[in-house]
């Protein structure tokens, strides 16, 4: 009787310390280092594993030829010589807690420069002819402020399916007010007739804390995969700002700022993608990616100005390519489709990703 009970023992130890196989499933190897750090995407969790270290650093180089209005059509920028570039830098750190408990910081840095039409205002009389030339140059420079957040997903190894949730705050770490304009007169030959050039500095902080919450789900059969992700972002507060204010006076500027309310607008991200794993260190995809903002308003004259609603929808090809263990290359194209009060830029967008277990043998 003693000797069944030690076989019924051994048996249930032997049965409940076997992984459990779910319909579908392959067989993942052992977990040592190099295999978490080359397990390919269609096999890879949501989240970092235990005691992982990534480093992402990304570079986007948008060219701003087109832009939507309010009509959702069209607007070609390049025809008025309206068109822009910019330069869009980001780097988040992230680390594994657990296979189930990820932390991670980000920021970035943005540069992007959006010249208005030129106009010139023209007067004649018998014995001059004076010509005035407005040329308008916004800039928008400098660093995001500071996201800190957390994702979590079931304790469970990942094979076909995973979901993961994740909530943060961006906190105002940044410079938000706009620097004072670097206005000028050139080309002055004559009394009445020279160039006016206004030059806004505009900033990149928020200004407010702002929270993030965001899903995502991912599913894959052998080497396909399909990923979505929900995010959406909402300030805390309202905010206060400046406007700069401008005299000319004598071909001089003076200048004096005046202080504004805002409420920054909700934010709606929806990204889905399809995944082919080629093979073990190559990934191809497609993916789709839905931007919204809504709500919100801002201060003129003592009135309070609702902020307009933009949509943009992109069609991004892309693919991922693992060099060593610890780098990998992602790199997305961005063709906008359709949209609403937005820019339509095309881009480039490349991130490097250092991975490594710094405290696993």
């Amino acid at each position: 009787m003693m000797k069944s009970g030690y076989i019924l023992v051994l048996l249930s130890l032997f049965t409940f310390s076997q992984p459990v196989k779910l319909f579908g499933q392959n067989e993942i190897p052992q977990r040592d280092k190099y295999t978490l750090l080359t397990i390919p995407y269609n096999l890879r969790q949501l989240t970092s594993y235990r005691g992982q270290f990534q480093v992402n650093a990304g570079y986007k180089f948008s060219v701003r030829t087109q832009s939507y209005n309010s009509e959702g059509d069209i607007v070609l920028l390049k025809d008025k010589g309206t068109g822009s570039v910019y330069h869009y830098y980001f780097v988040d750190v992230l680390y594994g807690l657990t296979n189930f408990i990820e932390i991670g910081a980000e920021t970035n840095f943005i540069r992007h420069g959006v010249r208005s039409e030129s106009a010139t205002y023209a007067a004649s009389a018998l014995s001059t002819s004076d010509r005035i030339s407005v040329n308008e140059l916004t800039e928008e420079k400098g660093m995001g402020d500071i996201l800190l957040m957390t994702t979590i997903r079931p304790p469970m190894r990942y094979r076909w399916f995973d979901i993961s949730a994740t909530g943060g705050l961006f906190v105002p770490s940044s410079s938000y007010e706009p620097e004072k304009p670097t206005n000028s007169v050139t080309n002055v030959t004559a009394t009445n007739s020279y160039t006016v050039n206004y030059h806004y500095n505009n900033t990149y902080g928020y200004g407010v804390p702002v929270y993030l919450v965001s899903t995502s789900l991912k599913m894959s059969i052998k080497k396909f995969t399909t990923e979505t992700s929900f995010i959406f972002k909402t300030p805390v507060k309202e905010g206060t700002n400046i406007r700069w204010q401008e005299t000319l006076v004598d071909k001089a500027f003076t200048y004096y700022d005046k202080s504004y309310q805002y409420l920054l607008s909700n934010s709606y991200s929806i990204n889905s993608s399809l995944h082919y794993q080629a093979t073990g260190w190559f990934d191809i995809n497609l993916n789709g990616s839905f931007q919204k903002t809504k709500g919100g308003w801002t201060e003129y004259w003592g009135n309070k100005y609702m902020n307009p609603e933009t949509q943009l929808i992109t069609l991004e090809p892309g693919f991922e390519l693992q060099i060593s263990p610890t780098l990998t290359i992602y790199q997305v194209a961005g063709f906008p489709v359709k949209g609403k009060n937005s820019d339509a830029p095309f881009y480039l967008f490349t991130t490097i990703r250092f991975s490594l277990f710094p405290f696993l043998k």
